[in-house]
Formats: structure tokens, C-alpha cells, sequence
């Protein structure tokens, strides 16, 4: 996914070039966003066979501050964002038992969402500065675990993502409020062992869907 997003940015500029009119736009925007998603946690004993098996479902919220730039004839156009901070779940703690000594211990996972970046087209309707977007977007995965003994391996998935805003100019810059809508694909994560094997961890993440409202101060040229 990050060759196709480095391939589509390359065609963005080389598109620009062809274009008789090319209006460059570039803005900082404020991002308030709410996730939802299933996730369930198995862990294995030292044999292999499950004792642990966690299944819930559940939401977050997280505000993140990103930045833009687009390229486009003043109707359509195609842009890129990047988040420029992680966006972090909260913790989630479970008591784990081990059958081998009898003993216990507490254990937390959560996870960071980094380098979230979205290429997107944009076209703009003839009515109250009114605007369209829809892209594909592409953001790294980073599962923490307390216990050493689970030392999750990173990952990343890709989405979509849609929206509609609106933007006004105020004199040299714009003002865009936006609502977008999000899902990605399911995410999976171990510590290096599969699913069925000795002293395994693994986190599947499913129906990860989101929402984002967003203000942005967007400078055209």
C-alpha cells in the first residue's frame, strides 16, 4: 500500500504539470475522531492449547492535529494528508493466569495508529463553498504489551475514507469544516508465534470503522 500511495503521489505532480490552470492548496487542520471495533486476544499455553479467549467490542476517541496539500483546477482535484502525531486507544488491562506455577499477573495492551496518510480526490459543488472527498488511506500499527513475554509485532492496514465540508474564504486564507467517515481493513497482531502454538499472543482487530470532524485553515495559491 505505501508504493501505491508513493505511485499516486508522483502521478498527482506529474498531473499538475499538464494542467492549464493549477491551483496548489496547503492547510493545517484540527481533527477530532471516534473509532469502533471489535478486537479479541487469545493466548496459548505452553503447550499450545488455549486459555485465554477475550472478545469484546468496543469505541475511543482521540483528537490529532494533521496537514494537507492538493493540487486541482479550482473544481477537482487531488490532495494528500498526513497525521503528524499517533493516535493512541486507550489501555485495556486482563489478569492472566499461568497453569505451568499457578501464579498471576496483570497484564495491559493498547495500541498507536501512526504515519496515518490518506490520498483523496476533492471536487467542489457550485453551492455555499459546499465539497466532496473520497480516498484511500494507509496507517502503521503499534501494539504495546506490559508483559515482556508478549512483545506484539507491528503492523499496518489500509481503508477508505470519505467526507463532506465546507469551505469559506476569508481573505487570503480559508476556513473548511469537513466530516469524514473511515473503515479499515481487519488488523492482526502476535508475538511471533501463531495461533495454536506454544506460549502464542495474538490480537485480531475487525470492523474498524471511525468518524472525524475537522476545522482546517487552508491557504490557496
Amino acid at each position: 500500500m505505501k508504493k501505491v500511495l508513493l505511485i499516486i503521489v508522483a502521478s498527482v505532480f506529474s498531473f499538475s504539470t499538464a494542467m492549464a490552470d493549477v491551483m496548489v492548496s496547503a492547510g493545517l487542520s484540527y481533527n477530532q475522531s471516534v473509532f469502533a471495533a471489535e478486537g479479541r486476544e487469545r493466548n496459548y499455553d505452553y503447550q499450545g492449547t488455549i486459555f485465554t479467549d477475550i472478545r469484546e467490542y468496543g469505541a475511543f476517541e482521540d483528537s490529532y492535529p494533521s496537514i494537507f496539500a492538493e493540487i486541482g483546477n479550482g473544481t477537482i482535484g487531488l490532495g494528500l494528508s498526513y497525521v503528524t502525531q499517533a493516535i493512541e486507544t486507550p489501555t485495556n488491562s486482563s489478569e492472566q493466569v499461568q497453569i505451568t506455577n499457578a501464579t498471576s499477573s496483570t497484564e495491559t495492551v493498547k495500541a498507536e495508529f501512526k504515519d496515518l496518510t490518506t490520498i483523496y480526490a476533492i471536487a467542489r459543488l457550485p453551492v455555499w463553498g459546499m465539497y466532496l472527498k473520497a480516498g484511500i488511506s494507509q496507517v502503521d500499527v503499534d501494539v504495546t504489551e506490559t508483559n515482556a513475554s508478549a512483545n506484539y509485532q507491528d503492523t499496518d492496514t489500509d481503508g477508505y475514507t470519505v467526507g463532506i465540508g465546507i469551505e469559506k474564504d476569508l481573505g487570503g486564507v480559508g476556513i473548511r469544516a469537513e466530516i469524514t467517515g473511515h473503515e479499515f481493513d481487519d488488523v492482526n497482531a502476535n508475538n511471533g508465534k501463531g495461533a495454536g502454538t506454544a506460549d502464542a499472543n495474538v490480537i485480531d482487530v475487525t470492523e474498524l470503522i471511525g468518524a472525524t470532524a475537522t476545522i482546517s485553515i487552508v491557504k490557496n495559491f
